[in-house]
């Protein structure tokens, strides 16, 4: 079927992401189809094709507008904050439910498949990367840093240790309770 009439190019995009996003989630990105996101969205491939010219370009639509929902919420949070400090533990308490998100935590299996080098994985996450930076000048800027930080080197320590941290965590824990638990700030 063709994109319905009366529905504008946007909302036939949009439908296909949200299509999409659910089966990358389910299935990973090698087992999922352009015929599946065809039968999910009710869309003619030629619709599809029309907004994506293949299903990784599709993927990486799905996965980059996912880290863009990250940082407007992180946006919308960080003005709320008063310190650098609070900036961070806010960063490390929104990027612990974003790991866990099931269609970033398909990533891994894309890049073997797709045999992708690190760097790109990198280049995804740098707007992350320039969110810590920033907030790791701000504070080194009010004197709650040390200034001899070298702000490019712990913005990617930290990313790597509060990815590894909570992936760790979670996997032990099994009870919303505790995921609650483990989450609230001191």
């Amino acid at each position: 079927m063709s994109r319905p009439i009366g529905v504008n190019s946007e909302d036939t995009k949009k439908l296909i992401e949200e299509k999409a996003v659910k089966l990358f989630e389910g299935k990973g990105y090698a087992a999922t189809s352009m015929s599946d996101i065809k039968t999910e969205t009710q869309l003619s491939k030629g619709t599809i094709y029309y907004h994506f010219k293949n299903k990784e370009e599709l993927y990486l639509f799905c996965i980059k507008q996912a880290l863009n929902r990250f940082i407007h919420e992180w946006e919308n949070e960080m003005v709320k904050e008063e310190t650098a400090t609070e900036k961070l533990y806010l960063w490390a308490r929104l990027c612990s439910l974003e790991f866990h998100n099931p269609l970033l935590k398909s990533l891994s299996e894309y890049m073997i498949s797709t045999k992708k080098e690190k760097s790109f994985v990198a280049d995804l996450f740098k707007p992350e990367l320039d969110v810590i930076s920033e907030v790791m000048k701000e504070g080194i800027h009010q004197k709650e840093f040390n200034p001899d930080l070298d702000v490019k080197e712990i913005s990617v320590i930290l990313l790597a240790v509060i990815y590894g941290l909570y992936d760790t965590a979670f996997l032990a824990f099994n009870t919303q309770e505790s995921k609650e638990l483990f989450l609230k700030r001191p």
